[in-house]
Protein backbone atom coordinates (compact mmCIF):
# COMPACT_ATOMS: atom_id res chain seq x y z
CA UNK A 1 0.00 0.00 0.00
CA UNK A 2 2.93 2.65 0.98
CA UNK A 3 4.23 1.71 -2.72
CA UNK A 4 0.85 2.32 -4.18
CA UNK A 5 0.60 5.83 -2.63
CA UNK A 6 3.79 7.06 -3.19
CA UNK A 7 3.39 6.25 -6.99
CA UNK A 8 -0.18 8.00 -7.05
CA UNK A 9 -0.70 10.56 -4.02
CA UNK A 10 -2.72 8.76 -1.38
CA UNK A 11 -2.61 8.02 2.27
CA UNK A 12 -2.32 4.77 4.21
CA UNK A 13 -3.17 4.65 7.86
CA UNK A 14 -2.58 1.98 10.22
CA UNK A 15 -4.64 0.54 13.19
CA UNK A 16 -3.70 -2.57 14.52
CA UNK A 17 -3.00 -5.23 11.50
CA UNK A 18 -5.39 -3.16 9.47
CA UNK A 19 -4.24 -1.44 6.79
CA UNK A 20 -6.04 1.58 5.03
CA UNK A 21 -4.87 3.41 1.68
CA UNK A 22 -7.23 6.46 1.01
CA UNK A 23 -7.13 9.46 -1.37
CA UNK A 24 -8.25 11.35 -4.30
CA UNK A 25 -7.00 11.42 -7.94
CA UNK A 26 -8.41 14.34 -9.63
CA UNK A 27 -12.21 14.22 -8.60
CA UNK A 28 -12.04 9.98 -7.81
CA UNK A 29 -12.68 9.30 -4.16
CA UNK A 30 -10.27 6.19 -3.79
CA UNK A 31 -10.06 3.95 -0.64
CA UNK A 32 -8.45 0.67 0.42
CA UNK A 33 -8.61 -1.29 3.12
CA UNK A 34 -7.96 -4.86 4.42
CA UNK A 35 -10.95 -6.04 7.43
CA UNK A 36 -11.49 -8.94 8.80
CA UNK A 37 -14.70 -11.33 9.55
CA UNK A 38 -15.42 -13.80 12.22
CA UNK A 39 -16.86 -17.21 9.89
CA UNK A 40 -18.06 -20.20 11.72
CA UNK A 41 -15.21 -19.86 15.08
CA UNK A 42 -12.30 -18.59 12.26
CA UNK A 43 -11.31 -15.41 11.65
CA UNK A 44 -11.18 -14.45 7.34
CA UNK A 45 -9.43 -11.63 6.21
CA UNK A 46 -10.05 -9.55 3.29
CA UNK A 47 -8.68 -6.43 0.97
CA UNK A 48 -11.62 -4.32 0.23
CA UNK A 49 -11.66 -1.77 -2.80
CA UNK A 50 -13.89 0.93 -3.45
CA UNK A 51 -14.24 3.77 -6.22
CA UNK A 52 -16.33 7.19 -6.11
CA UNK A 53 -16.25 9.21 -8.68
CA UNK A 54 -19.19 11.85 -10.58
CA UNK A 55 -21.69 10.84 -12.77
CA UNK A 56 -21.91 7.39 -12.79
CA UNK A 57 -25.30 5.73 -13.21
CA UNK A 58 -27.97 4.75 -11.33
CA UNK A 59 -28.67 0.59 -11.30
CA UNK A 60 -26.26 -2.39 -10.81
CA UNK A 61 -23.21 -3.73 -13.13
CA UNK A 62 -21.49 -6.39 -11.99
CA UNK A 63 -19.79 -9.54 -14.26
CA UNK A 64 -22.27 -12.25 -15.52
CA UNK A 65 -20.30 -15.00 -13.60
CA UNK A 66 -21.62 -18.33 -12.29
CA UNK A 67 -21.44 -16.33 -9.03
CA UNK A 68 -23.73 -13.45 -9.94
CA UNK A 69 -26.00 -15.77 -12.13
CA UNK A 70 -26.97 -17.57 -8.92
CA UNK A 71 -27.46 -14.23 -7.32
CA UNK A 72 -29.79 -13.10 -10.17
CA UNK A 73 -31.63 -16.31 -10.57
CA UNK A 74 -32.34 -16.31 -6.31
CA UNK A 75 -34.02 -12.89 -6.68
CA UNK A 76 -35.74 -13.08 -10.55
CA UNK A 77 -33.81 -10.67 -11.95
CA UNK A 78 -33.16 -10.70 -15.46
CA UNK A 79 -30.24 -8.86 -17.23
CA UNK A 80 -30.91 -5.98 -19.18
CA UNK A 81 -30.20 -6.38 -22.89
CA UNK A 82 -28.09 -3.84 -24.93
CA UNK A 83 -27.02 -5.19 -28.15
CA UNK A 84 -23.69 -5.53 -27.72
CA UNK A 85 -23.20 -9.26 -27.86
CA UNK A 86 -19.61 -9.51 -26.10
CA UNK A 87 -21.22 -7.40 -23.21
CA UNK A 88 -24.07 -8.97 -22.99
CA UNK A 89 -22.40 -11.81 -22.50
CA UNK A 90 -20.24 -10.59 -19.83
CA UNK A 91 -21.75 -8.40 -17.62
CA UNK A 92 -25.03 -8.26 -15.97
CA UNK A 93 -26.65 -5.06 -15.44
CA UNK A 94 -29.81 -3.84 -14.11
CA UNK A 95 -31.71 -0.45 -14.03
CA UNK A 96 -33.42 1.68 -16.31
CA UNK A 97 -31.89 0.75 -19.81
CA UNK A 98 -32.35 4.51 -21.34
CA UNK A 99 -30.50 5.52 -18.53
CA UNK A 100 -27.60 2.69 -18.53
CA UNK A 101 -27.02 2.45 -22.63
CA UNK A 102 -26.73 6.68 -22.34
CA UNK A 103 -23.18 5.88 -20.38
CA UNK A 104 -22.42 2.62 -22.02
CA UNK A 105 -20.31 4.03 -25.25
CA UNK A 106 -18.06 1.65 -27.05
CA UNK A 107 -15.50 2.69 -24.79
CA UNK A 108 -17.27 2.07 -22.07
CA UNK A 109 -18.42 -0.85 -22.46
CA UNK A 110 -14.87 -2.44 -23.23
CA UNK A 111 -13.73 -0.73 -19.76
CA UNK A 112 -16.50 -2.12 -17.83
CA UNK A 113 -15.86 -5.85 -19.06
CA UNK A 114 -12.36 -5.31 -18.28
CA UNK A 115 -13.37 -3.96 -14.45
CA UNK A 116 -15.77 -6.91 -13.88
CA UNK A 117 -13.64 -9.95 -14.77
CA UNK A 118 -11.20 -8.30 -12.21
CA UNK A 119 -14.07 -8.28 -9.86
CA UNK A 120 -15.48 -5.08 -10.13
CA UNK A 121 -19.09 -4.47 -9.36
CA UNK A 122 -21.19 -0.92 -9.32
CA UNK A 123 -23.69 -0.45 -7.11
CA UNK A 124 -25.44 2.11 -5.28
CA UNK A 125 -23.01 4.79 -7.64
CA UNK A 126 -20.04 2.90 -6.07
CA UNK A 127 -17.89 0.86 -7.49
CA UNK A 128 -16.10 -2.08 -5.76
CA UNK A 129 -14.17 -5.18 -4.96
CA UNK A 130 -13.55 -7.65 -2.31
CA UNK A 131 -10.32 -10.11 -2.72
CA UNK A 132 -9.87 -13.13 -0.21
CA UNK A 133 -6.69 -12.34 2.37
CA UNK A 134 -4.47 -9.39 2.32
CA UNK A 135 -3.33 -8.27 -0.91
CA UNK A 136 0.31 -7.16 -0.57
CA UNK A 137 1.51 -7.01 -4.01
CA UNK A 138 2.10 -3.57 -5.02
CA UNK A 139 1.57 -4.33 -8.93
CA UNK A 140 -1.53 -6.04 -7.92
CA UNK A 141 -3.21 -3.01 -6.38
CA UNK A 142 -2.25 -0.74 -9.02
CA UNK A 143 -3.87 -3.00 -12.00
CA UNK A 144 -7.21 -3.23 -9.74
CA UNK A 145 -6.96 0.50 -9.49
CA UNK A 146 -6.35 0.73 -13.21
CA UNK A 147 -9.21 -1.18 -13.95
CA UNK A 148 -11.80 0.23 -12.02
CA UNK A 149 -10.66 3.79 -12.47
CA UNK A 150 -11.19 3.46 -16.42
CA UNK A 151 -14.42 1.95 -15.65
CA UNK A 152 -15.67 4.58 -13.90
CA UNK A 153 -14.15 7.36 -15.95
CA UNK A 154 -15.45 6.13 -18.99
CA UNK A 155 -18.82 6.03 -17.78
CA UNK A 156 -18.95 10.03 -17.02
CA UNK A 157 -20.92 11.29 -19.55
CA UNK A 158 -19.58 14.29 -21.68
CA UNK A 159 -23.15 15.72 -22.47
CA UNK A 160 -26.89 15.52 -20.96
CA UNK A 161 -27.64 11.96 -21.18
CA UNK A 162 -31.12 12.51 -23.56
CA UNK A 163 -27.89 13.45 -25.82
CA UNK A 164 -25.81 11.06 -24.93
CA UNK A 165 -28.84 8.12 -25.37
CA UNK A 166 -29.52 9.73 -28.88
CA UNK A 167 -25.99 9.37 -29.67
CA UNK A 168 -25.79 5.90 -29.25
CA UNK A 169 -29.21 5.63 -31.09
CA UNK A 170 -27.46 7.21 -34.21
CA UNK A 171 -24.12 6.44 -34.25
CA UNK A 172 -22.88 3.57 -31.91
CA UNK A 173 -20.46 1.09 -34.06
CA UNK A 174 -23.19 -1.92 -33.60
CA UNK A 175 -26.55 -1.85 -35.10
CA UNK A 176 -28.19 -3.91 -32.02
CA UNK A 177 -27.17 -1.17 -29.57
CA UNK A 178 -28.23 1.57 -31.99
CA UNK A 179 -31.56 -0.60 -32.07
CA UNK A 180 -31.89 -0.94 -28.02
CA UNK A 181 -31.15 2.86 -27.64
CA UNK A 182 -33.90 4.04 -30.37
CA UNK A 183 -36.28 1.80 -28.66
CA UNK A 184 -35.15 3.07 -25.11
CA UNK A 185 -35.54 6.91 -26.77
CA UNK A 186 -39.11 6.11 -27.55
CA UNK A 187 -40.33 4.11 -24.48
CA UNK A 188 -38.65 7.24 -22.35
CA UNK A 189 -41.08 9.53 -24.74
CA UNK A 190 -43.72 7.59 -23.89
CA UNK A 191 -43.74 7.88 -20.48
CA UNK A 192 -42.90 11.63 -21.08
CA UNK A 193 -45.98 12.22 -22.74
CA UNK A 194 -47.99 10.09 -20.23
CA UNK A 195 -46.27 12.17 -17.43
CA UNK A 196 -46.99 15.43 -19.06
CA UNK A 197 -50.81 14.29 -19.38
CA UNK A 198 -50.95 14.13 -15.89
CA UNK A 199 -49.74 17.41 -14.87
CA UNK A 200 -51.55 19.09 -17.47
CA UNK A 201 -54.89 17.02 -15.81
CA UNK A 202 -53.81 18.63 -12.06
CA UNK A 203 -51.77 21.87 -12.53
CA UNK A 204 -53.18 23.29 -9.28
CA UNK A 205 -50.54 24.70 -7.00
CA UNK A 206 -48.90 21.91 -4.49
CA UNK A 207 -50.34 22.86 -1.10
CA UNK A 208 -50.15 20.72 2.22
CA UNK A 209 -53.60 19.07 1.31
CA UNK A 210 -52.24 17.42 -1.54
CA UNK A 211 -48.76 17.31 -1.30
CA UNK A 212 -48.72 13.50 -0.79
CA UNK A 213 -51.26 13.08 -4.32
CA UNK A 214 -48.48 15.32 -5.97
CA UNK A 215 -45.53 13.29 -4.39
CA UNK A 216 -47.37 10.18 -6.08
CA UNK A 217 -46.37 11.86 -9.61
CA UNK A 218 -42.84 11.04 -8.60
CA UNK A 219 -40.71 12.69 -12.01
CA UNK A 220 -42.74 15.48 -12.44
CA UNK A 221 -41.41 18.86 -10.80
CA UNK A 222 -44.57 19.24 -8.79
CA UNK A 223 -43.56 15.71 -6.98
CA UNK A 224 -40.42 17.44 -5.79
CA UNK A 225 -42.56 20.60 -4.82
CA UNK A 226 -44.12 18.31 -2.53
CA UNK A 227 -41.40 16.14 -1.09
CA UNK A 228 -39.16 19.77 -0.21
CA UNK A 229 -42.73 20.93 1.41
CA UNK A 230 -43.01 17.80 3.21
CA UNK A 231 -39.55 17.69 4.66
CA UNK A 232 -39.68 20.71 5.25
CA UNK A 233 -42.46 19.79 7.80
CA UNK A 234 -40.20 16.97 8.87
CA UNK A 235 -42.23 14.26 7.04
CA UNK A 236 -39.27 11.06 6.33
CA UNK A 237 -41.31 9.03 4.56
CA UNK A 238 -39.39 6.75 2.49
CA UNK A 239 -41.04 8.22 -0.84
CA UNK A 240 -39.89 11.87 0.24
CA UNK A 241 -36.58 10.83 0.98
CA UNK A 242 -36.45 8.76 -2.67
CA UNK A 243 -38.03 11.78 -4.43
CA UNK A 244 -34.99 14.29 -2.77
CA UNK A 245 -32.43 11.68 -3.76
CA UNK A 246 -33.51 11.40 -7.29
CA UNK A 247 -33.49 15.44 -7.90
CA UNK A 248 -30.04 14.98 -6.45
CA UNK A 249 -29.11 12.17 -8.70
CA UNK A 250 -30.38 14.55 -11.35
CA UNK A 251 -29.38 17.94 -10.54
CA UNK A 252 -32.95 18.98 -10.31
CA UNK A 253 -32.91 22.23 -7.87
CA UNK A 254 -30.14 20.26 -6.13
CA UNK A 255 -29.16 22.85 -3.64
CA UNK A 256 -32.92 22.70 -1.74
CA UNK A 257 -33.10 18.59 -2.16
CA UNK A 258 -29.49 18.39 -0.28
CA UNK A 259 -30.72 20.71 2.47
CA UNK A 260 -33.74 19.18 2.36
CA UNK A 261 -32.64 15.48 2.31
CA UNK A 262 -30.62 16.49 5.34
CA UNK A 263 -33.16 16.63 7.35
CA UNK A 264 -34.99 14.17 6.82
CA UNK A 265 -32.14 11.45 5.57
CA UNK A 266 -30.99 8.72 7.43
CA UNK A 267 -28.27 5.62 6.32
CA UNK A 268 -29.86 4.79 3.24
CA UNK A 269 -29.33 8.48 1.28
CA UNK A 270 -25.51 8.71 2.81
CA UNK A 271 -24.38 6.96 -0.62
CA UNK A 272 -26.43 9.73 -2.73
CA UNK A 273 -25.03 12.65 -0.81
CA UNK A 274 -21.33 11.24 -1.17
CA UNK A 275 -22.07 11.02 -4.95
CA UNK A 276 -22.33 15.40 -4.95
CA UNK A 277 -19.08 16.76 -6.23
CA UNK A 278 -18.09 20.19 -7.28
CA UNK A 279 -20.08 23.17 -6.80
CA UNK A 280 -22.37 21.33 -4.22
CA UNK A 281 -19.92 19.10 -2.63
CA UNK A 282 -19.47 20.95 0.49
CA UNK A 283 -23.07 20.99 0.84
CA UNK A 284 -23.60 17.79 0.45
CA UNK A 285 -20.71 16.84 3.46
CA UNK A 286 -22.45 18.82 5.87
CA UNK A 287 -25.75 16.86 5.10
CA UNK A 288 -24.12 14.03 5.72
CA UNK A 289 -22.73 15.24 8.74
CA UNK A 290 -26.25 16.53 10.31
CA UNK A 291 -27.77 12.68 9.33
CA UNK A 292 -24.74 11.28 10.89
CA UNK A 293 -25.29 13.40 14.20
CA UNK A 294 -29.19 12.18 14.07
CA UNK A 295 -28.05 8.17 14.43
Amino acid sequence: MAEVASELGLQVHQKGRQHQLRGRIDDIDIAVETTSERVAGDIRYFTDFEIRAPDQPAGRIVGAGIRQNVIAGMTGAESLIIGDPAFDEAVFLEGDQATLLAHLDAEARSAVITATKAGWELEDFTWSNRKSGRVTNAEKIGALLDAGMAAAQALRLSNDQSAALRERAEKDPLPGVRAAAAEAMNTRAINADALMANVSAAPEPVTPENALEALDEYYTPRSLEAALMLAAAGDDRQDVRSRLSMAIMTRERIAESIEALAKVGGPGELTVLNSVFGEHEAAAKAAIAEIEARQ
